[in-house]
């Protein structure tokens, strides 16, 4: 029955011409930073958003499981793959426009290095911060990513979301709350565009900083594929030093590792499942628990 369904939708989708790019039974592996991962029934990259949402409307009228990624750099897909249509904002949904000296407007499929490159070249600053850090801009408002004890939130005005019912909606920073890794806009909705303000800054100074920012995490970072950060820090102090000092650095199950560089990170050596990570995970959860009282919470998203 399901490869009957996936079919139809297939036929379906194919009828309306689109631009966007719609393909049958992809490796998502190739698409995440872990490059772990079976398929998915449909993958779709969109070509604007007037497309994209007229793909999601059709999906929903016939009951087929959908799934938003950005690029896919801090998910972990099962190894059987995902059941219905993962649907890709990349680039193409990802233009900038400046407001005025102080405001950029971005449309949430920009990759963050992207919008740094573009902010730099016009005197603007703030997020030299965010250099290194991989994804699109949208992927890093709904989970507030940061570094160096800054996070994006804090140069939000506001964003333009595509909430469930397919409608389009402003919120303002008084209506958003950005917490550490994480923002009260609700994950069934889609992130189109955000409102940055940002600094006056000369690109010398900004460059300045930008190239401390890249040695600082070129001395803890792993060169193996992984998801970034597997939790968050609790209260009590950074994960990566509590799982260190219980001596996880190098623990590997199959080809999934915890990192040398950074204990908080577990890297992909080749050929680890999806399996191999969550064994670890759960692992270093129970022992972090039973020696120091402390519940971790993933930083990574579970598909």
């Amino acid at each position: 029955m399901l490869k009957v369904k996936k079919m139809l939708m297939w036929n379906i989708l194919n009828r309306y011409n689109f631009k966007s790019e719609i393909y049958r039974a992809v490796d998502l592996s190739s698409y995440t930073s872990f490059k772990i991962g079976g398929k998915a029934d449909l993958f779709i990259i969109p070509y604007s958003w007037e497309e994209l949402i007229f793909i999601i409307q059709t999906l929903k009228e016939h009951d087929f499981p959908i799934r938003i990624m950005g690029q896919g750099t801090n998910i972990l897909v099962p190894d059987e793959g995902i059941r219905g249509a993962v649907i890709k904002l990349n680039q193409k949904l990802g233009k900038i426009d400046v407001i005025d000296s102080e405001h950029v407007e971005v449309e949430s499929g920009c990759l963050i290095s992207t919008l740094l490159s573009f902010v730099l070249e016009k005197n603007m600053g703030g997020l030299e911060f965010m250099i290194g850090i991989p994804g699109t801009l949208g992927g890093a408002v709904m989970g507030n990513a940061g570094a160096f004890r800054r996070s994006v939130g804090e140069f939000v005005e506001g964003v333009y979301v595509i909430d469930e019912n397919l409608e389009e909606r402003f919120l303002d920073k008084k209506e958003l709350t950005f917490n550490y890794r994480s923002s009260n806009i609700p994950r069934n909705w889609i992130l189109k565009k955000i409102i940055l303000k940002l600094e006056r800054k000369a690109k010398d100074s900004a460059l300045k900083e930008i190239k401390f920012f890249i040695q600082e995490r070129n001395k803890k970072l792993p060169k193996y594929p992984s998801a970034g950060s597997v939790f968050k820090n609790p209260k009590e102090g950074p994960a990566a030093y509590f799982i260190d000092s219980l001596g996880f650095k190098g623990f590997r199950i199959g080809d999934a590792m915890v990192s040398h560089e950074h204990a908080n990170i577990i890297v992909n050596l080749g050929k680890a499942r999806s399996r191999d990570v969550l064994d670890i995970i759960d692992i270093i959860r129970s022992k972090v628990k039973e020696v120091y009282g402390i519940d971790l919470e993933p930083e990574i998203i579970f598909w």
